[in-house]
């Protein structure tokens, strides 16, 4: 054991590591020293080569290794001590510290210099700005130009008509004289209305009927200025008298089968409205009195009795609350559809223009509210928000947010129209955006039933009034709506989704008729188009 240490200790590894350790010392210590600007060493200082051993101390020094391994832990430690104060021998005979001290002597801090002040120049004063001769009202010889002349206030075309009764004689549309008004209203005067409301012949002899309807050149007029939004048919049977309501509020009258020897045309036009009449109807209790209802917020009572608009109902004009469409709750009752998703209720024996109950039922703009003709606290609405809702109205509540509806039809688009058929309301008519009609049955309860969903091109776009499908006044099963299809038609249907007949003329009916209606009680059917004119059918 004793050799093999001392092979071990005398070996050349054994001496590298000793010097390998004492330049880590030497290299440590002067990492220690604080950090500090270096110069340049001189380089013509001389270094002293290490210490040569001989032979016979390499002997020594094997021989010495031969004691106990205490006494080579000892030799160890005060060789390590004397190797310290050899490289601090060297490291002095070098001249590291004079060198530190000189560095930390010669150094100097920076100082920045002072930015020096910049000086402002005035700016001067600025001259007279220039201005064109135009602005300066003078001409290129340098004489003043007469004086503009002062502007007038802008003046709304479409404002209001003033509120309270209008004669009929002074709403009397431009080129139209006070003797076609009073041959008017000669003729409706004398017009008789026939008590019989019900159609109940079978639907096979109601589509011969149907066959035998021609449009001729003779039938097709126009009876309004602008694009018509409402039509109606005043049931006269005797008389075949027309009404459309346009879309700057003109209402239009035709009597379609007038006296050729009076030299007219049969048409006469007042201006009622400033806005679109977007819903006119002949009252089922009073065939003089013709209503009509208008996005000015306002809806008239055209009695030809007293050849006068008696104005019916008006909303707050400066919340600008458009009507949209009404329907009989009463002989003195009517229901009214707004632009702010409420109803109002307006009674016409009751002073003013104000509405007795308005409530609250959709959060969108309703576009139509229908009753039902058998039991009135039944409505049915249609509204922009996709749906068509059925209320009653007796746990309906004024001023509140909080009704609720008693079932409801969804569509995925806009709801055009929603109608309970006219005699029994055992069906409801909607005509929507998403490209259907729908037949759905309805409850005396307000329940809705089987629904019968019918493709149909609804899709107008913006110039065109939007389809609303209409149910026959007199039938259960029969309805009209317009269509999009070339050759253009008016399409009539069953509430199966068949189609009864495609009426159509390329010689004379060359444009889309939006909304079509039937005579009660006549083989009479009528559209109107966009461009003010209208088809009958005979």
């Amino acid at each position: 054991m004793i050799r093999r240490s001392l092979r071990k200790r005398a070996s050349p590894k054994s001496e590298d590591k000793n010097e390998q350790k004492k330049m880590k010392n030497a290299l440590s210590s002067i990492k220690m020293e604080p950090k500090t600007p270096l110069t340049p060493v001189p380089v013509n200082i001389p270094i002293p080569s290490p210490p040569d051993f001989t032979k016979l101390e390499i002997k020594g020094m094997k021989e010495e290794n031969t004691n106990s391994e205490d006494e080579d832990d000892l030799d160890l430690e005060s060789q390590r001590q004397k190797n310290l104060q050899d490289n601090a021998a060297i490291f002095s005979s070098l001249g590291f510290q004079e060198t530190k001290v000189d560095l930390k002597m010669s150094s100097k801090k920076y100082k920045p210099k002072p930015a020096t002040k910049r000086v402002k120049i005035p700016k001067p004063a600025p001259g007279p700005s220039r201005r064109s001769m135009r602005l300066q009202r003078i001409d290129p010889e340098g004489q003043p130009l007469p004086e503009l002349p002062a502007e007038e206030p802008q003046i709304d075309q479409h404002a209001r008509k003033p509120s309270g009764p209008m004669g009929m004689e002074d709403a009397l549309f431009s080129g139209n004289s006070v003797e076609d008004h009073i041959h008017l209203v000669s003729r409706l005067g004398s017009a008789k209305v026939s008590s019989k409301t019900t159609d109940t012949r079978p639907l096979t002899n109601f589509v011969k009927d149907l066959n035998q309807l021609r449009l001729g050149e003779e039938g097709v007029s126009k009876v309004v200025p602008e694009r018509i939004f409402s039509l109606a048919i005043h049931p006269a049977h005797d008389r075949t008298l027309v009404m459309a309501g346009d879309k700057w509020g003109k209402l239009g009258f035709w009597d379609v089968v007038h006296d050729k020897s009076d030299d007219t045309d049969g048409i006469v036009v007042y201006h009622p409205h400033s806005r679109p009449i977007n819903d006119l109807r002949v009252s089922p209790y009073n065939h003089l009195h013709i209503i009509s209802c208008s996005y000015d917020g306002t809806s008239r009572c055209c009695d030809l009795q007293k050849t006068v608009f008696n104005e019916v109902y008006a909303t707050d004009e400066d919340e600008d609350n458009l009507l949209k469409n009404f329907d009989f709750h009463s002989a003195d009752t009517l229901v009214y559809s707004q632009q702010d998703g409420t109803v109002a209720f307006v009674d016409t024996r009751t002073p003013g223009t104000d509405a007795e109950h308005v409530y609250w039922l959709h959060q969108k703009s309703l576009r139509t509210v229908s009753v039902h003709p058998i039991n009135n606290h039944l409505i049915v609405t249609g509204s922009t928000d996709c749906t068509a809702k059925i209320w009653d109205l007796r746990n309906l509540k004024s001023g509140g947010k909080s009704n609720k509806w008693l079932d409801q039809i969804v569509h995925s688009k806009n709801v055009y129209s929603a109608y309970f058929s006219p005699l029994t309301g055992n069906h409801i008519l909607t005509t929507s955006l998403d490209g259907t009609l729908n037949v759905v049955e309805c409850t005396d309860s307000g329940k809705l039933g089987k629904r019968k969903v019918i493709k149909h091109n609804n899709h107008v776009g913006r110039w065109l009034t939007p389809f609303r499908a209409a149910w026959h006044p007199s039938r259960e099963d029969v309805f009209v709506v317009g269509s999009m299809e070339r050759p253009r038609r008016i399409q009539v249907y069953d509430c199966e989704g068949n189609i009864l007949r495609n009426l159509s003329d390329p010689e004379v009916l060359g444009s889309v008729c939006s909304l079509n209606v039937f005579h009660p009680t006549r083989n009479v059917l009528v559209g109107g188009n966009s461009s003010g004119r209208v088809h009958v059918l005979m």
